[in-house]
């Protein structure tokens, strides 16, 4: 089985990138059971904050998959953006301990 960690970092206005990444993310724990993560990191966590239609979508999608998911608290600080993004069901992990953890735990990060 695979470890991805996808490292969300595109932002509104890249957001066709973000929703890539996520909808990857999704099928590969949907469709094959691969060991996956997603983490929002700098505009990324501004993108999940204030959603387009699209990235709601990719969301719920990420949701139903049951892809576990976590962001930056600072900068859900940073873009104030910090109640919305805990609504989605993510978790806050600061990035310097979430990108250790993964990587001590065996996740290849994928960067988007």
């Amino acid at each position: 089985m695979a470890k991805v960690a996808f490292w969300i970092t595109a932002g509104p206005d890249l957001e066709a990138k973000a929703i890539s990444g996520i909808m990857l993310a999704s099928r590969l724990k949907k469709n094959r059971g691969q060991d996956v993560e997603v983490y929002f990191f700098g505009p990324g966590v501004e993108l999940v904050g204030k959603p387009s239609d699209k990235v709601k979508e990719a969301l719920v999608m990420l949701r139903d998959a049951e892809v576990h998911g976590g962001y930056c608290p600072f900068n859900a600080q940073q873009f104030d953006v910090e109640s919305a993004v805990s609504g989605e069901g993510l978790h806050g992990e600061p990035a310097g301990e979430a990108l250790v953890r993964l990587i001590e735990e065996g996740y290849q990060v994928v960067g988007y």
